[in-house]
């Protein structure tokens, strides 16, 4: 949220890679007293971190392969 000559507005950052680096993007969203502003800024929250989860579960299932394949018991 930020306020600008006495209104608040929502934003919503977030971090993407882009050429191998990690930028941070803001995107407006519309004023903190609107119900469709917050709304879309709740799909936008969820949005996001079901892709971090996603991305998260695609990196721990490819750890798991890397320790089964290379770390068996004798």
């Amino acid at each position: 949220m930020r306020e600008f000559d006495g209104r608040r507005y929502f934003y919503f950052w977030h971090y993407e890679r882009e050429g191998g680096r990690s930028l941070r993007k803001e995107e407006y969203v519309g004023r903190v007293d609107s119900d469709r502003a917050r709304d879309d800024l709740l799909r936008k929250i969820a949005a996001y971190h079901g892709k971090a989860e996603n991305e998260f579960a695609r990196r721990r299932a490819r750890i798991e392969r890397f320790i089964a394949q290379n770390h068996t018991s004798a």
